[in-house]
């Protein structure tokens, strides 16, 4: 397999920076948070710019341009990005809040009900 540029499209999507880093066959996040330690983005860093780009109204992650999109599977790497973002938290988790009030009848039944395809117990 030929190397891909898995920690410059990774960095690109955090930074929105075209960072010189190394490139292999697998993504590293160990690897990668100490070649962007070193390029000068720590992880404080890091939130302080998703911060800043989302209040900015910018897309975070950054899209990736054409010529690193194209040598990086796309499932793989959207993969790889969210645990990068869940693992270093650069984005605050989502708090659900429950609804007070107890299912009525009808969240009852909507609750029991299975699809066909899922079978009965």
């Amino acid at each position: 397999m030929t190397d891909r540029p898995w920690h410059r499209a990774l960095a690109y999507a955090l930074t929105g920076q075209d960072l010189p880093l190394s490139e292999g066959a697998d993504p590293a996040t160990d690897a990668l948070a100490a070649e962007l330690e070193a390029a000068g983005w720590n992880r404080p860093r890091l939130r302080d710019h998703v911060q800043a780009a989302r209040a900015a109204g910018h897309r975070w992650p950054h899209p990736l341009p054409a010529d690193l999109a194209e040598r990086v599977p796309a499932a793989q790497f959207a993969a790889v990005l969210a645990e990068i973002t869940e693992a270093w938290r650069l984005v605050p988790t989502v708090r659900r809040v429950r609804h007070r009030e107890p299912p009525g009848p009808e969240d009852r039944r909507l609750l029991r009900d299975l699809p066909p395809h899922f079978g009965r117990l």
